[in-house]
This record gives structure tokens, C-alpha cells and sequence, in this order.
């Protein structure tokens, strides 16, 4: 199951050390700032319930390779996902599409 197949994947990466190279923010294949500031910037949005510009926000970012968070690299590393400022970014955009 994917379950399973995850709990491999996290303990894998946990013997390798790449569990600590997912949770440690600082990366130079991203700006690490920048992504940050979005995620706030998408919170803040929703829960001002300011559907106009998260529309504005969300339509300017997520159609391009803002930030460097589709580089290869952060990909490639580890089995269990990639750094994890980038997958909190898209649940975060998931979220505010789904708002």
C-alpha cells in the first residue's frame, strides 16, 4: 500500500540522513526567504478571506518555477518527499485553491 510503501521510504531516508536534509530549510537550490514570505502571505490571505487577491496571488505563482521550487535536485534526494518547506508551500497552495 502506499502506507507501507511510505513508512519504507521515511526509514530509508532516516538511514541514509536524508530525513535531516528534508527538514533543514536552508537549500541553495531554492530562496528559502521567499518561499517563506509566500506562505505567509497565502495564510494571511485566507484567513483575512481576501478571495480577490489570493485569486491575484495564487494566478502570479503557481504557473511558473517561482523560487526554484521545481528544481531537479529537490526531487531527487530523498524517498519520502522532497525538502519540507517545499511540500508545506503545496499544501498551503492546495489549500488556498481550495479556499
Amino acid at each position: 500500500t502506499q502506507d507501507e510503501w511510505m513508512d519504507l521510504a521515511e526509514r530509508i531516508d532516516h538511514i541514509q540522513g536524508n530525513d535531516l536534509w528534508r527538514s533543514d530549510p536552508k537549500c541553495f537550490l531554492y530562496e528559502r526567504d521567499r518561499i517563506s514570505a509566500r506562505i505567509d502571505e497565502f495564510i494571511h490571505l485566507m484567513r483575512r478571506r481576501d478571495i480577490f487577491d489570493l485569486m491575484f496571488t495564487l494566478r502570479g505563482g503557481i504557473a511558473r518555477n517561482k523560487f526554484g521550487l521545481l528544481h531537479e535536485g529537490l526531487f531527487s534526494r530523498a524517498m519520502a518527499g522532497s525538502k519540507i518547506l517545499v511540500e508545506t508551500y503545496h499544501s498551503v497552495v492546495c489549500a488556498a485553491l481550495d479556499f
